[in-house]
């Protein structure tokens, strides 16, 4: 156990793979082999430096054995299961297929009719807009087969059609329609299907193609794909890892050419407005879980005219990645709670995970995710989507449900991708969402030309660390040098040099995590391009992290050497100005770990945060400083002329080599320029 000198923080000294910070990977995969240098030969050369130069991974090394080496901590977003079912889907659906819980408990569902506006809609919807099938395999001779349309359809043929969800219609595209068998489970689902059932159904053509209305035996029970033992299966892994699915079997009479087959969808998006129907238990009045067409037209809540339950599950239409289609998760349901919490617990032991960071928790229910027209009321919870009263409500339940995840796994290591974002700042993320999380990832955190004002203002890394957090800070070369003079070599490591010390001036030893990327978001170990530097072929984290630079042994941060002024922060919030000293313990009602920064040099006394000027930090055996102006990213200032500042001893500057330069007790630095120094002994 060792106490840091510039706070009262106790912490259990971990190994780690440089002297004087520990680092991080972000979202580390894609390896590939350099083309352009001989010191990695192979893609697998570049995965084990990868394990060998950093202390915590964010996501995986897709290894077990490197994983349970390092501290990885994989990927989870615990308010979203995806609408085409994954793996996450499958587990869940078999294991409370075993223990009869019903699964739709687990979604947040619409008890009205409801509009949201989308100004574009995610490719990923199109499986629920076009009504897609999970698969349909075609059976030809005993033989099964992945569907591949058009085909044609002989009398002995037969399609098996797998559903994720359960419909009574179906849209068909072909030149006959089809005879159509129901397929029964057995009495424990999970063990699949017990036997086929005929079923009556009634087709109409229209423009091509047959729309069928299905008369369903119902309560009609998913099962696992299996029948007498064989699976239902032609590659599928969520079928392979045990998917209840809802399933029908389809043959014709005569050869038929059949070039669609789906079902009749229930979502409705045009003029972006993306309409979702609601569901209300009273309109399914003999509670069978479907609401016939009987049922339909003289239905209690014209509000609500979803047919089925799941019909009615939230979608944050338009807020949603590229090609991603989402449902929000109810927190609200103890036993479906305990069940989704034991699901990561699996997941984490299968990949050898120490925990998982959580992306988009400021993503919940509120306006940044459902932007609703008309209707918006939830089943689940007492209020509407697409206000913070519901987000923070949410957010608490949010909170317990990552609580329980740590009593089932045991972690110490659940994070957060919180960007930039000062959690004392925002209103939306409540104290128990906070205090629930360990670690921070803070994506794009630092850059070269961030500037004076930005520094002032981040004194939340402190306080996170103050509470016994610890956080990833990601160094970006957004707006550097490098941005400016994108083929430059010396321009990039002159950024990651500036990086590392602008770093340096945040680290707080085991609680800091040191990453350095280029000023994208697409993360991986792939090769770089000619747009991310200035040499295509080399894998980024390689040459990314100043690794020469991080062997070179500074000590630890310590107090400010006498005779400086010390470096203010600033707290702006509810236009009241909050200030306080760098080496404080305390801004305003905020407990914070000291930084200890002051000033090698600064434009003027009469303010405490001045438009210009030189901060440092001092460490048992180097120095950090970091040149700006308020403004960042200001190009001009990077031509400025170089300002000579004194420094508090004699030290040797930390070249990106490794190597060390002359003894000194002056500094050159140019604008938005960051040095690390060694101190001589």
């Amino acid at each position: 156990m060792v106490v840091s000198l510039f706070s009262s923080i106790s912490v259990i000294v971990q190994a780690q793979v440089y002297p004087s910070t520990g680092t991080g990977w972000v979202l580390p995969g894609s390896w590939e082999a350099p083309l352009t240098t001989s010191a990695l030969d192979s893609a697998n050369d570049v995965k084990r430096w990868e394990a060998q130069h950093a202390d915590i991974v964010f996501g995986s090394m897709q290894d077990k054995v490197m994983n349970k080496k390092l501290i990885s901590m994989g990927y989870m977003y615990s308010q979203k299961l995806d609408c085409k079912p994954g793996k996450p889907t499958a587990w869940l659906s078999k294991q409370s297929a075993l223990t009869g819980l019903d699964l739709e408990d687990l979604y947040l569902h619409f008890s009205e009719d409801t509009q949201l506006e989308a100004a574009s809609i995610s490719q990923g919807v199109s499986y629920l807009l076009e009504g897609s099938p999970f698969h349909v395999i075609l059976i030809r001779n005993g033989n099964y087969a992945t569907a591949r349309f058009p085909l044609t359809m002989q009398p002995n043929d037969e399609l098996v059609v797998l559903s994720s969800y359960p419909s009574n219609s179906l849209v068909i595209a072909a030149d006959i329609a089809p005879k159509v068998q129901q397929a029964i489970a057995l009495s424990s689902p999970s063990e699949g299907i017990a036997q086929w059932k005929p079923i009556h159904s009634d087709w109409q053509h229209d423009q091509g193609e047959w729309q069928g209305s299905l008369d369903i035996q119902y309560p009609w029970q998913s099962s696992s794909a299996r029948i007498e033992g064989r699976e239902l299966n032609t590659g599928k892994q969520a079928l392979s890892d045990g998917l209840q699915v809802w399933i029908l079997k389809l043959n014709w009479q005569a050869n038929s050419k059949v070039e669609r087959v789906a079902f009749k969808p229930w979502l409705n998006y045009q003029d972006q407005r993306l309409v979702i129907p609601g569901w209300d238990s009273v309109n399914d009045r003999n509670q069978d879980g479907v609401v016939s067409d009987q049922e339909f037209y003289s239905r209690k809540n014209f509000k609500a005219s979803a047919r089925f339950r799941h019909q009615a599950r939230l979608i944050p239409a338009g807020h949603m990645w590229p090609g991603t289609c989402w449902y929000r998760l109810n927190f609200g349901n103890k036993l479906l709670n305990d069940l989704h919490a034991k699901w990561y617990r699996y997941d984490w032991e299968q990949q050898g995970l120490s925990g998982a960071y959580n992306d988009d928790m400021a993503k919940l229910l509120g306006n940044n995710q459902f932007t609703v027209e008309a209707g918006g009321q939830l089943q689940e919870l007492p209020f509407k989507a697409g206000n913070d009263e519901a987000s923070l409500y949410y957010a608490k339940q949010m909170a317990d449900f990552l609580a329980l995840v740590k009593t089932h796994t045991k972690t110490h290591w659940l994070a957060a991708n919180i960007s930039d974002l000062n959690l004392w700042h925002y209103d939306g993320w409540p104290q128990a969402l906070r205090d629930v999380v360990d670690v921070w990832l803070r994506e794009h955190y630092l850059s070269p030309a961030m500037g004076l004002d930005r520094l002032y203002r981040y004194w939340d890394n402190f306080a996170l660390a103050r509470q016994g957090d610890k956080s990833l800070i990601m160094v970006s070369m957004k707006g550097g040098r490098s941005q400016v003079a994108p083929l430059l070599s010396t321009a990039w490591h002159q950024d990651i040099e500036t990086g590392l010390a602008l770093y340096y001036l945040f680290n707080i030893p085991q609680r800091t995590y040191y990453h350095s990327w280029n000023a994208g978001f697409y993360y991986g170990s792939g090769n770089t391009t000619d747009k991310n530097w200035y040499r295509q072929g080399v894998p980024k984290n390689w040459v990314y992290q100043p690794s020469a630079m991080l062997k070179v042994d500074i000590g630890q941060p310590t107090i400010a050497p006498k005779g400086h002024r010390i470096v203010s922060w600033r707290n702006k919030t509810n236009d009241v100005d909050i200030k306080a000293k760098t080496s404080s313990t305390m801004l305003g009602d905020i407990s914070v770990a000291p930084a200890n920064w002051f000033w090698l040099y600064r434009s003027g006394w009469g303010s405490d945060f001045p438009r210009h000027g030189v901060i440092a930090r001092q460490y048992s055996k180097g120095l950090v400083v970091y040149r700006a102006m308020n403004e960042p990213n200001n190009t001009a200032f990077m031509q400025t002329k170089p300002l000579r500042v004194s420094l508090p001893g004699d030290y040797r500057r930390v070249m990106p080599d490794g190597t060390l330069g002359a003894s000194t007790r002056y500094l050159e630095l140019g604008g938005y320029e960051g040095v690390v120094l060694k101190k001589v002994e």
